[in-house]
């Protein structure tokens, strides 16, 4: 950050304004250290003062004439720039970029007359601009860009006649319909850039003399979306001079092109995602000069040959870029060679098809290759690749190529960014990836069979960006490295083989990937004395035993997965202090005990099924889990009653508490569930952790995506809940699934139950509910699963096209109900007493189970007490002896 310069003498800068460099900083905060030694003190010199530049005067006390405290990654500014700045009447330099500062007077900045350059860009301004920047007619920069300014006009820009590069990025001129006619009265202006401006279309006066700038040579517009081709003739004026143009996402739709042929200036174009039709065959007639032609994402359509005859051979040979991804361009590659300057060529997210010609291999200049997403197919061999000695980049995932490269290929490159994704490699592992020291590397779904050599591990960069090399069937251990990133890298090492410790080293990436494969182990991440993880998922391994307790390394974890893995004892206490945590997946495990205090404010899933989890349910997840959308408890040994906290869950979309011992009533306000309820919008959730095993239509399912995006439930089956179905749950409109089945709920269904309209699911099977089926349930019409079989329902089943479209089965087990699809009524109204007891399924199970276990006592009592006196006799020769002449006695006496 910034300049100083220290004098060779003893003169010292003026008391005057080294008070007000002191004041400026007393109103700032500096968490990051940046000013620590701006300090005061008897024989303290502010030119030797960090980003002070003082003037050079000899015989008197210099001024300050420049502040550079432009901010980066890791050093910013924070708070008001405070008016004390006015002081400094001799600045010439001014940068205050790239921080944190939130407010600023700009009329006292207007008051700082000898400035030549100000930066006030990338910052956290967001007021008017103030006029009194006009008064600045010394400068010669001035970018306020990337911040929040708003300008109902820019007249006080026609006064800085000095201007050559004015950078407004960012700021809303939406009401400056003034903007094209004053930018044409800068006479001097080389760079201006209004990107992201929210512009209105350019209005000039017909009858104004405007004498346009000859130096515009660097002109952005990119990402104004209600600019349209009438900016053209605004552009038009600056033609003999403009060298980059860039219109990113303006609406040239229906533009003529041809428009473009006298801009033959141009070096650098950028018409990307702009609606264009480029396929005029003279606008590229005079563009002689253009290195970079970038017309990505206009859906332009056509063979790519035709739209490759349009650039005449000057073109062909001054072209260094060209960019002309997602076009639904179709057809072959052309011969290569056409582009003997080429440096980048981008045609990714086509339709092209045939194969690599060899001729791209010639193109001794290309950087960065990307046909990737097309349907290319045939061979690619070292013949492609011959000539590339300064290729950079290659992205050719998602095609139908062969790769064939001996095994000792040595290439003439060496690769930074790697993408070879769903290609068809060898089953043995690429070795010509030793040579390449990569930041950037893809190659997952490629067949890949074979042990990882220790090499590849050993070769990471710290520099490293992107890993991926999933969905293979790679085998081995990872070594434990002393490797530090320097990038925070994502990772992701997803289904293969790997097995033994998942090293300590990986944690230091901020998306790590290890889900299914054969891991054994995950007590490496408390080696480590800080992990910037984000996300960590373990999901299908083979760990085992206890959890480790060291999570508080980990504060930024925002996802973490560790189902389906075997994990065993309570969860540690230390899950607790992950703050910023989402999503919570430890779903299939063996944990056991009770759930431990979470104060987790931002989770929005949690899921702890199938484990051996007990108590009660926790009352705090009311109130420490308030931004909970889905929770599920399935299939654990909790008891007691379901806390009335849980309606404080006002986020719900999806409450799975099935397959428990929970008894009890359920909760009458269950109303509170805004977004259940449709009073509040859907809360939206991340690509993590979307899916949950749910009971859907009568089987358990795994649901993901869009299913589990439109999934919204309550499962309280399988449970002993008691008591009647509160009126309050026909008020959850936005239910889209409703399972209370597999308890001992009483009463009647509510009348009201028609009130679901959303209701795809319904299951009330095997409970103790009685009286009619409400005639309602027949008016939902996307009910396409009803069970309410195994209870005391009576009467005629409601007519509609729903309820007799069901099988016998969602009905059965209700002797005293009938109409379609059951027998027919006998008389249109059939009474029945609800306080007479129909034995239900369950109940005549148990009947049948004590029966046979009767039978079975009383078999295996009469076989041990025969057997024990047969063996008796056997054993004891007296008794044997005396029991016989006992019958041979009985005997003689019966003749």
């Amino acid at each position: 950050m910034g300049f100083h310069l220290s004098l060779q003498n003893d003169i010292r800068c003026m008391e005057t304004e080294t008070q007000a460099l002191l004041s400026f900083k007393q109103g700032l905060l500096d968490p990051y250290r940046v000013l620590s030694s701006w300090n005061a003190g008897a024989n303290v010199d502010c030119c030797d003062w960090r980003g002070v530049r003082c003037s050079n005067n000899t015989s008197s006390s210099p001024h300050i004439i420049g502040l550079d405290l432009r901010g980066s990654g890791d050093e910013r500014l924070i708070g008001e720039v405070g008016s004390s700045l006015t002081q400094l009447t001799h600045l010439d330099y001014l940068d205050l970029s790239s921080n944190e500062f939130d407010r600023i007077s700009l009329q006292d900045i207007g008051s700082l007359i000898n400035l030549n350059y100000l930066n006030l860009s990338r910052n956290n301004f967001a007021t008017p601009i103030s006029p009194h920047l006009g008064n600045l007619s010394n400068l010669s920069v001035l970018d306020l860009g990337s911040n929040g300014w708003v300008a109902d006009n820019l007249r006080w820009v026609s006064r800085l006649s000095s201007l050559k590069h004015l950078d407004l990025s960012s700021v809303d001129l939406r009401s400056a319909n003034d903007w094209a006619g004053i930018m044409s009265k800068l006479p001097v202006l080389q760079r201006l850039s209004l990107s992201n401006c929210s512009l209105p279309q350019p209005v000039l006066n017909p009858y104004e003399n405007t004498n346009f700038s000859r130096f515009l040579a660097k002109l952005d517009l990119s990402l104004n979306h209600d600019l349209n081709s009438s900016i053209y003739s605004w552009l038009n004026n600056f033609r003999n001079s403009l060298t980059h143009l860039d219109l990113t996402r303006s609406n040239l739709q229906g533009f003529n092109m041809d428009g473009f042929e006298n801009m033959t200036s141009l070096v650098f174009l950028n018409l990307r995602s702009t609606k264009v039709d480029f396929h005029s065959p003279k606008w590229f007639k005079n563009l002689c000069n253009l290195k970079l032609l970038d017309l990505s994402g206009n859906n332009g359509g056509g063979l790519l040959s035709d739209v490759l005859k349009l650039f005449p051979q000057c073109v062909l040979n001054s072209l260094e870029t060209l960019y002309l991804p997602s076009n639904k361009l179709f057809g072959s590659l052309p011969d290569f060679t056409l582009f003997p300057s080429l440096k980048e060529l981008e045609l990714s997210f086509n339709m092209l098809n045939g194969s690599i010609p060899q001729s791209l291999g010639q193109l001794s200049n290309l950087e960065h290759i990307g046909l990737n997403q097309n349907v290319l197919e045939g061979e690619v061999s070292e013949a492609h690749f011959s000539k590339l000695v300064n290729l950079k980049s290659l992205n050719l995932d998602g095609n139908l190529l062969a790769f064939n490269f001996k095994e000792d290929w040595v290439p003439p490159f060496q690769l930074q960014s790697i993408s070879l994704a769903n290609c068809s490699f060898s089953t043995r592992f690429p070795r010509w990836l030793q040579t390449q020291n990569f930041s950037y590397l893809d190659i997952s779904l490629n067949g890949i069979s074979d042990t990882i050599p220790d090499w590849f591990w050993k070769n990471l960069s710290p520099d490293l960006l992107y890993l991926d090399i999933s969905l293979n069937e790679i085998r081995g251990e990872i070594p434990d490295l002393d490797l530090k990133f320097n990038q925070m890298p994502l990772i992701n090492l997803g289904s293969n083989e790997f097995e033994g410790q998942i090293p300590a080293f990986l944690f230091g990436a901020q998306n790590l990937d290890v889900s299914r494969n054969n891991f054994t182990d995950i007590s490496g991440l408390c080696e480590v004395r800080y992990s910037p993880l984000y996300l960590l998922d373990a999901c299908a391994n083979l760990i085992s035993g206890q959890l480790p307790n060291c999570w508080d390394k980990m504060p930024n974890l925002v996802s973490l997965s560790l189902a389906y893995n075997s994990f065993s004892g309570d969860i540690p206490t230390s899950l607790g202090s992950l703050t910023t945590l989402k999503f919570l997946n430890l779903r299939i495990n063996n944990f056991s005990g009770q759930i431990p205090w979470f104060n987790y404010t931002e989770l929005k899933v949690f899921d702890a099924s199938y484990n051996n989890l007990s108590g009660t349910i926790p009352s705090w997840i009311g109130s420490r889990l308030p931004n909970l959308v889905r929770l599920s408890l399935r299939f654990n040994h909790f008891q007691g009653n379901l806390p009335s906290s849980l309606c404080n869950l006002r986020n719900i979309e999806v409450l799975d508490i099935s397959l428990n011992s929970i008894s009890g009533s359920i909760p009458t306000c269950l109303h509170n569930f805004d977004i259940l309820t449709g009073t509040s919008n859907a809360s939206m959730v991340q690509d993590q952790l979307r899916d949950l095993i749910l009971m859907w239509k009568g089987q358990e399912r795994l649901v993901h995506g869009h299913n589990l995006e439109i999934q919204r439930g309550i499962d309280l089956s399988g449970n002993h809940l008691t008591g009647e179905i509160p009126n309050e749950i026909t008020k959850l409109v936005g239910l889209v699934s409703l399972n209370l089945s597999r308890n001992e709920l009483t009463g009647q269904i509510p009348k009201e139950m028609g009130q679901l309209q959303s209701l795809d699911f319904l299951d009330l099977s095997r409970n103790r509910l009685y009286g009619p089926i409400p005639s309602s349930l027949s008016q939902i019409p996307r009910l396409s699963m009803l069970d309410v079989s195994y209870n005391n329902l009576s009467g005629s089943i409601p007519l509609g096209t729903q309820l007799q479209g069901f099988k016998t089965s969602s009905y059965a087990g209700n002797p005293y109900l009938c109409g379609d699809p059951l027998k027919e009524c006998v008389s249109e109204q059939t009474s029945f007493n609800s306080n007479v007891h129909v034995v239900n399924e369950y109940e005549q199970e148990e009947h049948t189970l004590m029966t046979q276990e009767m039978l079975i006592s009383i078999s295996v009592g009469f076989i041990v007490g025969l057997w024990g006196i047969f063996a008796s006799l056997l054993l004891n020769r007296r008794w044997r002896h005396a029991y016989f002449k006992f019958l041979t006695n009985i005997i003689e006496k019966l003749k």
